[in-house]
């Protein structure tokens, strides 16, 4: 059956597709979506593909589906949801929060809420000020409540995340003294604020709605939403992901060794994660200042081979047929130290994408000196500073490398340093600070 909508004004649009008469699942899709509110709700596709009953609340305005004519659009919900066993709500953010603070007035069996917020009104919650700037004067007062909760509650957050936490917890705190409520927090680690990113496929989701939904006791259901949300992250790159951006810079050789196990190559959308090149050129400089030298460069050249193939594999050195022998100059942000023939200056970019003509600056020791180098066609040719301009020559010029451990500087004979400001803007200082190194990492 088609899908048809049953409640429409100026904000609150409500969808429904009548499928399996079984259940019925009740969604609220979070803030951002208010263009499509007419075409699109969360769950749409898989609900229709399984045949599911389902009640789409959408909204066109940033209310948090708080508003007089939301009032109006749960009488028809409660209308439509009456001839159904078992109900079950779905929210996400701002959605979560609204399935959950209407739970009562729904009498939803179950609620399934994936980081939801507490409120947007800054006088009964901490509220980032965007969102607190969108309550208004008739929004005053918002918040879930106490007695705005029922049926059995399962929270999905990130424990990490302090105003999720925060609102997981107040929530839970509800429950005192209450037993026609139950509400079960499940962690779903380095998911942030938007947990169902960490989750969604639509197997996934009906396992979800399959679980909560199930005759197992609460605490039991709680139990094995806290497992399969397990074995979703451990597969979805964007959890993946989430884990290596917040850890990298802490934890630069665990995060190489996950890189470089099994369960890393088994992950979906592997892309989703590699595209970020900032994070990855930036732990190998990392991985190579701290000593990890060997890490450093299978990393490096990992990433080359993923650029140019899509293929990622962290090979052993021996093992790796890339010809040895040649450095290259990462900065503080992660990118490689190139050289425009055309521009004559010196370039900071993607180490396979050198923008424009720009190639790799590598270096060459000379007469018990490193030089900073390019090579053209097999050809090294040293670089020097000129006036405005950095130019080539076939003996050492005027730019010697500076060794500091695993980093260097360029320093030319004036005194003065390299330092890289943007991708094609470049200066030199009289002091070589930290981002005036570069991690200097042998191929």
């Amino acid at each position: 059956m088609t899908d048809q909508i049953i409640f429409d004004s100026d904000d609150i649009v409500v969808h429904f597709h009548k499928g399996n008469p079984d259940f019925l699942v009740i969604t609220f899709i979070g803030i951002g979506h208010e263009e499509s509110a007419y075409t699109l709700y969360f769950g749409k596709p898989v609900f229709q593909k399984y045949d599911v009953s389902c009640i789409g609340i959408t909204t066109k305005q940033r209310n948090w589906y708080y508003s007089p004519n939301m009032l109006k659009a749960l009488e028809v919900i409660w209308r439509y949801s009456a001839g159904y066993r078992k109900t079950i709500a779905i929210g996400l953010s701002a959605g979560a929060y609204a399935a959950i603070k209407y739970s009562m007035v729904l009498r939803t069996d179950v609620t399934i809420a994936l980081a939801p917020q507490l409120s947007i009104d800054d006088r009964e919650a901490n509220v980032i000020p965007e969102w607190a700037a969108l309550c208004t004067p008739a929004m005053r007062g918002m918040g879930i409540k106490k007695e705005d909760i029922s049926g059995d509650i399962f929270i999905l957050y990130d424990r990490h995340h302090r105003d999720d936490r925060h609102a997981a917890e107040t929530i839970l705190g509800y429950t005192l003294g209450r037993s026609d409520v139950v509400v079960g927090l499940i962690n779903v680690p380095s998911a942030g604020h938007i947990v169902y990113e960490s989750l969604k496929g639509s197997k996934n989701l009906m396992a979800l709605v399959e679980t909560v939904r199930s005759s197992l006791p609460p605490r039991e259901r709680q139990a094995a939403l806290a497992r399969q949300t397990r074995a979703f992250r451990r597969q979805n790159a964007v959890n993946v992901y989430n884990r290596i951006r917040a850890g990298f810079e802490r934890h630069p050789l665990l995060t190489w060794q996950l890189l470089a196990s099994r369960r890393f190559s088994e992950v979906k959308k592997v892309g989703d994660i590699l595209n970020d090149e900032t994070v990855f050129y930036r732990l190998a400089a990392i991985l190579n200042n701290r000593g990890y030298t060997h890490q450093a460069r299978t990393l490096l050249r990992a990433m080359i081979c993923y650029h140019a193939t899509v293929d990622f594999l962290l090979y052993a050195l021996k093992d790796d047929p890339f010809i040895e022998g040649r450095s290259v100059f990462l900065d503080h942000r992660g990118r490689t130290l190139g050289y425009s023939l055309k521009r004559r200056q010196f370039t900071s970019s993607n180490i396979v994408w050198m923008e424009g003509d720009a190639v790799p600056v590598s270096s060459t020791e000379y007469d018990g000196a490193v030089y900073p180098t390019v090579s053209y066609f097999g050809k090294s040719f040293f670089l020097s500073k000129q006036e405005g301009w950095i130019s080539l020559g076939t003996m050492p010029g005027n730019l010697s490398v500076m060794k500091q451990g695993k980093r260097g500087c360029i320093r030319a004979e004036d005194g003065t340093f390299l330092s890289i400001v943007e991708d094609f803007v470049s200066g030199w200082v009289q002091e070589c600070l930290s981002y005036e190194t570069f991690s200097w990492v042998m191929l």
